[in-house]
C-alpha cells in the first residue's frame, strides 16, 4: 500500500492492537510505561511519509514481530535488514515471507493493509527487542535513498505471468499490487487479472465470491477471463454429478440453477476446448430451451479430447434424443439470424465457408468482437482481402468497421497496398515469430502471443517438416532483433509447452534448452523464474541429456547462482542440487562444482542457514560420498542427517502421533523429506504418493491424514483434483508447495507448524 492515506494507517494500527493483542494503542501513543518504547515504531507510519516498520503482537504467554512494508523493494530491504540485525541467531526469521492466517484478526489487518509484503518472526522477546532498537538507531542516522525507477509495466506483466506459471500466489498477488500502487491500469482489467490468478491457482470458490462478481457477469470480457468463470461454475456446481455419474441430475440442476445464474457465460464457446468448457455448452445444448442438436453434434465431434472427458460428454449427449435441424438454406441468412440470437460460434462456422462478399465481412466482424480468438480474426482479414478495392472502401465508410478492422490489422509499416492483412495475425508460433523477427516494434506483438498459447495446437509443431529446427533458429535469431519482447512473451511460452499434456517430450527438446537459456537471460532472481528453471531442467533430465547438454544445465545453475545467492535463495539452489542427485549424471564434476558453489554461500552466511537446511545438505554430500572434501563444512560429528536436527526437533515434535500425507511426482524428494521427518520425530506416520490419478487408498490418506502436503509445481492433473475435492473442511487446509525439492517441501511445512 505506498499510496497510505492517513485514514488508511489509522483503521490499520485500530486493527492492529485491536482486542487480540494485549499491546494497547492508546498507552503507547501516550507514551505509559513499558509501552512507550513501540511508540517510535508506530510513528514510523503516522509522521510524515510513512516508512516500513516492525510491530509487535502479544497473544497470551508470546509475542510475534511483524515486519510491515508498503512495497516489494520496502520488504526486500527490510528483509535484509532483519537477517542483519536479528537473523536466525536470536528468532525464527529465515528471509521468509510470512504466510499469514487470515482467520487471525491481526494477521488479516496486516494483509489487508500491506497486501502480503510483510514477514513475521518471533523468539525471545528481550533480545529481539534490542536488536530491532539497534537497526532502528542505525536506520534514523541513514541518508535517504533515492525512489525506485519504475518497473515497465510489460516486466511487471512478464513476472506476473510466470508467478502463476510457477504457481506462486504470493508473487503474483505482488505483481497486481504494483500495476494498483503505480496506477498502471484501470480496475477492470486489474480485476480480469485476479480472475486469471485464482483460475490458475484453481481457487474457484474464491473466484465466485468475489464482490465485484456481478458486475463481472455484465461487462464485456476477455474470453481468457469467460473461460475461468466457466471453469469455476462446473467445478463448484456441477462436477459432483459428473464425479457420482448422474448426468440427469446434472442437467436439472444446469436447468434450474446455473443457467438463470450464469447464462452471460454462455454466450460464446469461442472455439474453447478445456472439458469444463465442454461439458456446460453440451449442457447448454441438452437442457436449454430451446434445445440445440447442432451444437450437441459439433461439441461431439471434436478430436482432441480426453477419453474420460469424452465418456461423459457423450452420456450427457444421449439426453437429447432429437435430430440434427436441417441447415439447408442460405448460410449468411442463417449466420445473420444466429448473431442476432447471440449464437455467434455457429454463426462462426457457418461463415467459413461462405462466399466472399461485404456481408460476410460484417458478420464476421461481429464475430470477432464478440468471440475475441486469433482465429476469427485472421477470418475477417481473409474475407476482407477477398474484396474488391470497392467493396473495402464501401465497408470502411462505417467508423465502427474502420476502427476495428484498424484494430486487429495494427500499423503496417513495411507493406504495400497488395500485402494481405491477414498475414498480421500469426496461426503458430513459427509465424509469431517470424513476424515479430521481421518487425521488432509489432505493438500487438505479446497480446498475440498470450491469445496464442492458449489457442494454439503443440502438436501442429509436430506435423510440419523442420517446424522444430526453424523454431529454434528463428528464437535465437529474435533474441538479438526484439530482444525485450520475447523476454516478456516467456511465460506465454513457457505456458504452452509445460500445458502439452505429453510434456516433456523428446521432439522438442532443443526448444526447452533454448527456452531454459532464454529465462537465464530475462531473470531478474525472481522466486518464481527460478523454480520455472528447475522445472526446466527437471523435464530435459527426465529426457535424457549428453555430456554437453548436461553440462550446459549446471552452467546455466551456477551463473543464476553466482548473480543470485543468498540466505534467501538457499532452498532453491538445495531443491535443484537434489534434482540432480536423483537423476543419471554424465558429467559428475560439474554437479559437484554447484554443490561446493552452495558450500561457499552456506559457509559465507552460516549464521543465516538454518538446521532444516543444514540436514539436507549434509544428505545431499553424503549421497554424493563428497564428505571429506566438505568436513570443516559438516563438522566432525555431522556424518548423519538425524545428528543435525536436534534445533529443529521442537518445531517437528508438534507432528507426534500424527499422520502426514506428501503427494508429489518427484518420489526421490518425498522420500527424502520423510527419511528427515521420522528422524526429527519417531512417532510420525508419513505416507507418500506419486500417483496421476485419484484411487481408493490416496482418498483414505486425504481424508485421515492429519497435514497434506501437495507439491503443485509437480503439474496439475486428475490426482490434484481429487485430493483437493476430497479432503474434509473441518480438518488442516493443504498445504500447497510450488517447488519440488525437498527443502521446499520442509519449509512449507516447517512453516506451517511454526505459525
Amino acid at each position: 500500500m505506498t499510496n497510505a492515506s492517513n485514514a488508511d494507517i489509522r483503521h490499520f494500527l485500530e486493527q492492529f492492537f485491536g482486542t487480540d493483542n494485549k499491546f494497547d494503542l492508546g498507552k503507547i501513543e501516550r507514551g505509559e510505561g513499558k509501552q512507550a518504547k513501540i511508540r517510535p515504531w508506530v510513528e514510523l507510519l503516522t509522521k510524515g511519509e510513512p516508512q516500513p516498520t516492525i510491530l509487535p503482537c502479544w497473544r497470551s504467554e508470546s509475542v510475534d514481530w511483524y515486519a510491515i512494508a508498503l512495497s516489494e523493494h520496502q520488504l526486500r530491504s527490510l528483509s535484509e535488514e532483519l537477517m542483519a540485525f536479528v537473523g536466525p541467531s536470536y528468532s525464527t526469521f529465515r528471509g521468509q515471507r510470512a504466510q499469514l492466517n487470515l482467520q487471525d484478526p491481526v494477521e488479516l489487518a496486516v494483509y489487508e493493509f500491506t497486501g502480503g509484503a510483510v514477514v513475521k518472526l518471533s523468539g525471545q522477546a528481550t533480545t529481539i527487542w534490542e536488536a530491532l532498537e539497534r537497526m532502528r538507531r542505525v536506520n534514523e542516522r541513514r541518508v535517504k535513498r533515492i525512489a525506485d525507477i519504475p518497473r515497465p509495466t510489460g516486466r511487471v506483466l512478464r513476472d506476473f505471468y510466470m508467478a502463476l506459471q510457477a504457481g506462486d500466489r504470493i508473487a503474483a498477488e505482488n505483481s497486481l499490487q504494483y500495476l494498483v500502487d503505480q496506477h498502471r491500469l484501470d480496475a477492470l482489467n486489474l480485476l480480469f487479472l485476479r480472475v486469471q490468478l485464482l483460475a490458475e491457482l484453481e481457487q474457484w470458490n474464491e473466484l465466485l465470491t468475489l464482490p465485484e462478481l456481478g458486475n463481472l457477469l455484465q461487462v464485456r470480457r476477455p474470453f481468457a477471463v469467460t473461460q475461468a468463470l466457466l471453469k469455476a461454475v462446473y467445478r463448484t456446481e456441477l462436477q459432483h454429478f459428473e464425479d457420482n455419474n448422474a448426468p440427469g441430475s446434472a442437467v436439472a440442476y444446469f436447468q434450474e440453477v446455473v443457467f438463470p445464474r450464469y447464462n452471460n457465460l454462455l454466450a460464446v464457446r469461442a472455439g474453447s476446448k478445456i472439458p469444463e468448457v465442454l461439458k456446460l455448452f453440451m449442457l447448454l445444448a441438452v437442457g436449454g430451451e430451446p434445445t440445440k442438436p447442432a451444437l450437441r453434434d459439433e461439441l461431439l465431434a471434436i478430436g482432441e479430447v480426453e477419453e474420460t472427458h469424452r465418456s461423459y460428454l457423450q452420456r450427457l449427449a444421449a439426453l437429447l434424443r432429437d435430430a440434427t435441424p436441417n441447415s439447408e438454406g442460405d448460410p449468411l441468412q442463417q449466420a445473420e439470424q444466429l448473431s442476432k440470437n447471440g449464437d455467434f460460434d455457429q454463426a462462426f462456422s457457418l461463415l467459413c465457408n461462405a462466399p466472399s462478399s461485404k456481408e460476410k465481412v460484417r458478420l464476421l466482424l461481429q464475430c470477432a468482437y464478440e468471440l475475441q480468438t486469433l482465429a476469427v480474426e485472421k477470418a475477417v482479414l481473409q474475407a476482407f482481402d477477398e474484396l474488391s478495392a470497392d467493396e473495402q472502401t464501401a465497408l470502411l465508410k462505417v467508423r465502427w468497421n474502420q476502427d476495428f478492422l484498424t484494430q486487429l490489422r495494427g500499423s503496417q509499416e513495411g507493406t504495400t497496398k497488395d500485402t494481405p492483412t491477414a498475414l498480421s495475425v500469426p496461426t503458430n508460433w513459427l509465424e509469431w515469430l517470424s513476424q515479430l523477427d521481421k518487425k521488432p516494434t509489432w505493438e500487438r506483438a505479446l497480446y498475440t502471443a498470450r491469445q496464442g498459447s492458449a489457442e494454439w495446437d503443440v502438436t501442429s509443431l509436430l506435423m510440419q517438416p523442420q517446424a522444430v529446427a526453424e523454431f529454434y533458429e528463428l528464437l535465437n535469431k529474435v533474441g538479438s532483433t526484439a530482444e525485450s519482447v520475447l523476454h516478456d512473451a516467456l511465460p506465454y511460452l513457457l505456458g504452452f509447452f509445460q500445458k502439452d499434456e505429453q510434456f516433456p517430450r523428446g521432439e522438442f527438446e532443443s526448444l526447452y534448452h533454448s527456452l531454459l537459456e532464454l529465462l537465464v537471460l530475462s531473470t531478474e532472481g525472481g522466486d518464481a523464474d527460478l523454480v520455472l528453471f528447475n522445472d526446466l531442467a527437471i523435464a530435459l533430465l527426465t529426457l535424457g541429456v549428453n555430456a554437453a547438454k548436461y553440462t550446459e544445465i549446471v552452467d546455466y545453475a551456477l551463473e543464476l547462482w553466482q548473480r543470485f545467492a543468498s540466505p534467501k535463495k538457499v532452498d532453491w539452489v538445495l531443491d535443484l542440487i537434489d534434482v540432480l542427485v536423483s537423476y543419471p549424471c554424465p558429467v559428475p564434476e560439474k554437479r559437484e562444482q554447484l554443490l561446493f558453489a552452495a558450500a561457499e554461500t552456506l559457509r559465507r552466511f552460516t549464521e543465516r542457514i538454518d538446521e532444516v537446511q543444514r540436514g539436507i545438505f549434509r544428505a545431499l554430500v553424503k549421497d554424493l560420498q563428497l564428505g571429506e572434501s566438505l568436513s570443516d563444512l559438516l563438522g566432525e560429528q555431522a556424518s548423519l542427517v538425524e545428528q543435525n536436527l536436534e534445533v529443529e526437533a521442537n518445531i517437528f515434535q508438534k507432528l507426534k502421533s500424527k499422520s502426514v500425507l506428501i503427494y508429489t511426482l518427484t518420489e526421490t524428494a518425498a522420500i527424502r523429506v520423510k527419511s528427515i521427518l521420522e528422524a526429527a520425530c519417531k512417532e510420525v506416520t508419513v505416507y507418500l504418493s506419486h500417483d496421476k490419478g485419484g484411487n481408493d487408498r490416496l482418498r483414505q490418506w486425504v481424508r485421515n491424514s492429519d497435514i497434506v502436503v501437495m507439491v503443485t509445481a509437480s503439474a496439475k492433473h486428475a490426482a490434484t483434483g481429487f485430493i483437493e475435492a476430497n479432503r474434509p473442511s473441518h480438518l488442516a487446509p493443504i498445504i500447497l508447495v510450488n517447488s519440488k525439492g525437498s527443502a521446499s517441501m520442509l519449509r512449507a511445512l516447517r512453516e506451517y507448524l511454526a505459525g
